[in-house]
């Protein structure tokens, strides 16, 4: 019997220390991942009916929606001059404000359109 109860343990031990999961094949593929908070990103891609945002153009994981090409800034509210990320601004403390812009998409057939 603790023969046993031994074994088990083993057996769930060495379970418990199998390597990290491998990424899933929708992350392999491309799929947008979400952006839980804006860092240093010059562009997100946002869904235009949830407001969500994700790292690459796709479609949105919600509501299944071509997502928008969004183009991210950060600026001092005291000077209005640019600050690399999001935060703190280096210069004086106060924190960055955030534009979102959207972009355009290229017309088919202009130079530059895929």
């Amino acid at each position: 019997m603790r023969l046993m109860f031994l074994a088990s343990l083993l057996v769930v031990a060495v379970m418990g220390c199998q390597a990290a999961p491998k990424q899933t094949s929708a992350v392999a593929a491309g799929t947008p991942q979400l952006v839980k908070e804006l860092t240093n990103q010059t562009t997100v891609y946002t869904c235009p009916d949830c407001k969500m945002e994700f790292d690459r153009p796709g479609k949105c994981t919600m509501c299944n929606v071509d997502l928008v090409e969004t183009r991210v800034e950060y600026v001092c509210p005291v000077d209005n001059q640019p600050v690399g990320q999001a935060g703190k601004c280096p210069r004086c403390g106060a924190d960055a404000r955030v534009i979102k812009t959207v972009v355009a998409p290229k017309a088919k057939g202009a130079p530059g359109a895929g």
